[in-house]
């Protein structure tokens, strides 16, 4: 088997302090593929060394020219977060990577080659002995498109929520400091957050945008799931017996009564469809082609 040299660019300020403490899907991933070939994570916007077999940006399309990927000799492909933004320009990467089977059907007719891969890291994020202390936890930048004031309403002193705070996240903040909801500020430890779901009886995700990371990891954990209908890229990543309701503080309380209710084994799911595992047999299979 030939030894690739990849070139990861994970090109955003926050990944300064976050990447250190961060155990997610494709980090374990490219852990697993680094094994045996060489894996070099960049935290610029660019790539010193032309001699690189693929560049790969993680983000959206407009990393195309923000980092002028065109100037290497390398393939290039992209690591899609969400649904690329920069259409225009996709044709600008060999292959597209994407996280969720709605953005695959999305996106499908424009790129050259796309391919479903994502994943979460099962061996971290899995089942342990750990005291209940909540019956709802949901980690997520405190922001209007994670909607924590929903979780607040909804939920109320039962419930922990947890992320950094975007400048536009003080209401939502706000609205769960008001109701009782148990709240941590700050970008925590992903050892933390493990433990976390661990220590809580249910996972409640009211966001409409982002948090397929979530879902995988409260199902690896094996705790029930609860998200709302709208966040369609969230919900194409489930399985069948998480409940999705509508965006609502009643609907959401009515499923976290169902959900506490619920014994499930989703990570079994999680690991035939969605480990980290899968996931680096899905990026190699491109990679040595």
């Amino acid at each position: 088997m030939a030894k690739l040299k990849i070139a990861i660019i994970h090109p955003f300020e926050k990944a300064r302090w976050v990447f250190p403490i961060q155990h997610d899907g494709l980090k374990a991933a490219l852990n697993l593929i680094g094994q045996k070939h060489q894996v070099d994570w960049y935290l610029e916007s660019y790539v010193p060394d032309d001699s690189y077999d693929w560049i790969i940006p993680w983000g959206v399309g407009s990393l195309t020219f923000n980092y002028s990927i065109e100037k290497y000799k390398g393939r290039k492909a992209l690591l899609c977060a969400g649904h690329p933004d920069d259409l225009e320009n996709i044709d600008k990467f060999e292959t597209v990577f994407v996280e969720s089977p709605e953005v695959y059907e999305q996106m499908k007719e424009h790129c050259k080659q796309i391919i479903l891969a994502f994943g979460t890291d099962t061996d971290f994020f899995k089942p342990t002995e750990n005291k209940k202390m909540f019956d709802a936890f949901f980690p997520a930048t405190y922001s209007p498109w994670k909607r924590q004031r929903l979780f607040g309403l909804a939920i109320g002193s039962r419930g922990l929520t947890c992320g950094y705070m975007q400048p536009d996240g003080v209401e939502d903040y706000k609205t769960c400091v008001e109701n009782n909801t148990y709240t941590l500020v700050g970008i925590l430890p992903t050892v933390l957050i493990a433990q976390l779901y661990n220590m809580s009886r249910t996972c409640v995700v009211p966001a409409w945008h982002g948090s397929e990371r979530t879902v995988l990891e409260a199902m690896s954990t094996n705790i029930p799931l609860v998200v709302v209908k709208d966040n369609i890229l969230a919900c194409s990543l489930v399985t069948d017996v998480c409940i999705k309701v509508d965006p609502n503080p009643q609907a959401l309380r009515e499923g976290f009564y169902r959900a506490l209710e619920k014994k499930v084994n989703t990570r079994e799911y999680v690991i035939e469809n969605y480990s980290h595992i899968i996931y680096a047999e899905k990026l190699l299979r491109v990679l040595l082609g």
